[in-house]
């Protein structure tokens, strides 16, 4: 009995260190180009577990920074890879929050958490915004989904399987812009696809099988925040979260591509 009810109790605690449903824990970086964390570079709000492009290295095409520790110190694992989050370059190194740490490349960082939730006030709260692409195995978007991608929307840039990408949504959360840079690992160059999504609005996919259809929404608790790009000094575009799922494109009616 006294074994069950520790185990209770342990298991009551981690639930209460996770954030409730509807709320988010996404990872506020602060980098450095010092090992002592005092001659600052820039600042990220990174999803957790997103697929980043690598902007900081040429050794790999992309890291991910994941939070697997909730009490404090948290604690984060980062990886980084030689394609979209697939291939591991090197094996993960664990980091912690309040310590400067090695972060990618020559940058050094301090890292914590920020909750992101609709009742989250004051400045240290997150203001992430992010798009939610969520796929369904019935026409008309029926039912629950049974596969979700989420993205950031201020322009972030994201590792994909062909090359990288970015997305952005507009001041009225109206309609999702994603833009392929293809076979390039920094979001430039002149080879490009955009594509121009409506928020809420189902599109069909393939008639016999699944995925049958699919729905972009987005989650934004600042209504006043509009889509920017997060520019490093002088390494251009940086993004989050895993690898769009080509079948977006594939829909009928489809996006509008420009």
């Amino acid at each position: 009995m006294r074994l069950l009810r520790g185990g209770f109790l342990w298991l009551l605690a981690a639930s209460l260190l996770r954030p409730s449903s509807g709320d988010t824990l996404d990872i506020d970086v602060r980098l450095f180009l010092d090992s002592n964390c005092f001659d600052p570079y820039d600042e990220l709000l990174l999803l957790d577990d997103g697929c980043y492009a690598n902007l900081y290295t040429n050794a790999t095409k992309a890291f991910k920074v994941r939070i697997v520790g909730f009490v404090e110190p948290f604690k984060y694992d980062i990886q980084d890879y030689t394609d979209a989050c697939h291939t591991i370059f090197s094996p993960k190194r664990t980091l912690e929050s309040g310590k400067c740490e090695r972060f990618i490349g020559g940058y050094w960082a301090e890292i914590t958490n920020r909750l992101r939730s609709s009742t989250c006030v004051g400045q240290d709260c997150s203001r992430l915004a992010v798009t939610k692409q969520r796929f369904y195995s019935e026409s008309m978007c029926v039912g629950l989904p049974y596969e979700v991608f989420t993205y950031p929307v201020q322009n972030e840039c994201m590792r994909a399987s062909n090359g990288t990408q970015a997305f952005r949504v507009d001041p009225t959360t109206t309609n999702v812009t994603q833009v392929d840079y293809l076979v390039n690992d920094r979001c430039g160059g002149d080879l490009t696809r955009q594509y121009i999504m409506s928020v809420g609005y189902c599109y069909e996919l393939y008639p016999d099988r699944a995925p049958r259809s699919f729905r972009w929404e987005v989650e934004r608790y600042d209504a006043t925040a509009i889509s920017d790009a997060w520019r490093p000094s002088s390494l251009g575009l940086v993004q989050a979260a895993g690898v769009a799922a080509p079948l977006a494109l594939l829909g009928s009616p489809r996006p509008r591509e420009l």
